[in-house]
């Protein structure tokens, strides 16, 4: 059960990416913080604009700040003065909310307790601010597709590696790929005859046994190389073996049989390579690849994180009034992301 926010951010971007959320993970944060003196008779430590960030606000109950609290209190204070609280961010963060205590009730019947101890991790008080958490992290959703957007040609490239694609696929089940049997041989001539006539999509939705794309026309979805690792495997609708056979084919192109060879059983595949081109991708009309996408650039540079917040914080007032402070969150920043502040 630990870091549960962390663990739970993938389920929860599967649950809710259909309504445009993405879900990479996020650096979660306090919102209330920051000024450059003292407030409320306790030292203030650093100030962002109009908020102040106290000696205490970087205290748990048990353990003294470090850089990884100053950092995700200094985010979460430029994230929330930087992207305004609209009424579809507050409706996406109730809905993130309410899927995270969900998945979390199911791992635990004392959750509350457990995400309680998650949150304080990131300079979170109490169970009750879990929706400030889901706040940050839609907002922090929209800064990052805002600079992308922008500043897209620039940091591309990283991400154009990893040969980003859309692909459909057919799948069929077999009992051995090697000897099939007079029903399975049938199927999988028909299928490859129906192929030299009909498009992928009308053959995919026609014979594809593959439940969760069949009736989107073989849609699997978004892939690139990073995709055959076996963490993203796992939670993929696409085998890993699957995935390098549709790397290695191009726009518009069929692969051949592919076998997959797992615990649910064995299966034939057939991909189809639906998109390449990196702009339409990331601004595909369907919410699920266009988020993805975004999710999949900013980790194809591990500082690119950092690059734009550090963009939105250059518009704002920040001071550093404790060196010790300064010190670790500077230190922070270039052991993580290899910048200065």
């Amino acid at each position: 059960m630990t870091d549960i926010l962390r663990n739970n951010w993938f389920v929860v971007l599967i649950a809710i990416i259909i309504i445009g959320f993405i879900g990479y993970f996020i650096y979660d944060t306090n919102k209330d913080n920051v000024s450059a003196k003292s407030s409320n008779n306790e030292q203030v430590v650093a100030s962002i604009d109009k908020d102040d960030i106290t000696a205490n606000d970087l205290y748990d109950e048990s353990a003294p700040y470090d850089g990884s609290t100053i950092y995700n209190m200094y985010k979460n204070a430029v994230i929330d003065q930087s992207i305004e609280t609209t009424k579809d961010i507050k409706k996406q963060a109730n809905t993130l909310e309410s899927n995270i205590k969900s998945n979390a009730s199911k791992q635990s019947d004392d959750y509350e307790s457990t995400l309680t101890s998650e949150l304080a991790k990131y300079g979170y008080s109490s169970f009750e601010q879990l929706n400030d958490y889901c706040i940050t992290s839609v907002k922090e959703k929209e800064m990052n597709k805002k600079y992308i957007t922008k500043h897209f040609d620039e940091v591309k490239k990283a991400w154009e590696e990893k040969s980003p694609r859309t692909v459909s696929i057919i799948k069929m089940e077999v009992s051995d790929a090697d000897n099939l049997t007079e029903t399975e041989t049938k199927k999988k001539n028909n299928i490859d005859k129906a192929l030299e006539k009909e498009s992928f999509a009308d053959v995919a939705k026609a014979f594809s046994e593959d439940s969760n794309t069949a009736n989107k026309k073989g849609f699997a979805g978004y892939v690139d190389s990073n995709s055959t690792s076996s963490d993203s495997s796992s939670t993929s609708t696409v085998p890993a073996d699957v995935v390098t056979a549709a790397i290695n084919l191009k726009k518009g192109e069929t692969s051949d049989w592919v076998t997959v060879t797992n615990s649910s059983g064995t299966s034939l595949y057939r991909v189809y390579v639906k998109e390449t081109d990196s702009n339409k991708i990331f601004n595909a009309k369907n919410d699920t690849v266009s988020n993805q996408a975004l999710y999949a650039i900013l980790n194809s540079d591990s500082s690119l994180s950092y690059k734009i917040l550090d963009s939105y914080a250059k518009k704002l007032d920040i001071k550093f009034n404790d060196k010790d402070t300064k010190k670790k969150f500077d230190n922070y920043v270039k052991t993580t992301y290899g910048g200065d502040q």
